[in-house]
C-alpha cells in the first residue's frame, strides 16, 4: 500500500487521482488533517485516516500497513516544517514503510511560501523525448521553447 499525505491539496490530491488509474484503490491510502475532505477518496475504496504532522500517533496509525508514503512539504510558513517532516518520517519508520517519498515546494514559484534562496541553482526540468524513453533534464535556466522547460514524467 502507499498512503499519500495532504491528499486533500492540490499536488497529492492530483496524485492520489493518478494513482488511482494504476492501482487497486485498496492498495491506496490517504492521511488527511480534516477526513471529511477525504470523504471521495473513502467512497472509491481509498482508506482514509487522520493524521497531522503535528500528531506523531495519528500519522502512525495512518502509515500502518504502508510500503511506501508519499510526504508533501508542509506549507505552513510560521511552522517547524522541518521539525514536522522529522516527525512524520520518523512516524512512517515507526509504521514499518519501507520508502519514503517527499516532494517539496521549496522555489516553486516566485510567490511560494519558501522561495529559493538565491544561492540554490535552478531547479531541473525533465521530459521525455521521442528519442530517449527516461526524462531528459536541463537546468531551467537553459530550458529552451521547445518544451524541455515543461515538468514531464518519466516511467512511474
Amino acid at each position: 500500500m502507499i498512503v499519500v499525505t495532504g491528499a486533500t491539496g492540490a499536488l497529492n490530491g492530483a496524485t492520489v487521482e493518478h494513482l488511482l488509474q494504476r492501482v487497486p484503490a485498496d492498495q491506496v491510502g490517504v492521511s488527511a488533517r480534516d477526513v471529511t475532505k477525504a470523504r471521495h477518496f473513502a467512497e472509491r475504496g481509498v482508506r482514509v485516516r487522520q493524521g497531522s504532522y503535528d500528531d506523531p500517533e495519528a500519522l502512525r496509525d495512518s502509515f500502518t500497513g504502508a510500503d511506501q508514503v508519499l510526504l508533501v512539504s508542509s506549507s505552513d510558513p510560521t511552522a517547524d516544517v522541518v521539525g514536522q517532516h522529522r516527525t512524520a518520517i520518523r512516524a512512517a519508520v515507526a509504521a514499518g514503510a519501507r520508502r519514503i517519498l517527499y516532494t517539496s515546494t521549496v522555489g516553486a514559484a516566485a510567490d511560494a511560501p519558501y522561495p529559493r534562496s538565491p544561492s540554490t541553482p535552478p531547479p531541473r526540468r525533465c521530459s521525455p523525448t521521442p528519442e530517449s524513453p527516461g526524462p531528459r533534464c536541463a537546468t531551467a535556466s537553459s530550458a529552451t521553447s521547445t518544451g524541455s522547460s515543461a515538468l514531464g514524467g518519466g516511467p512511474a
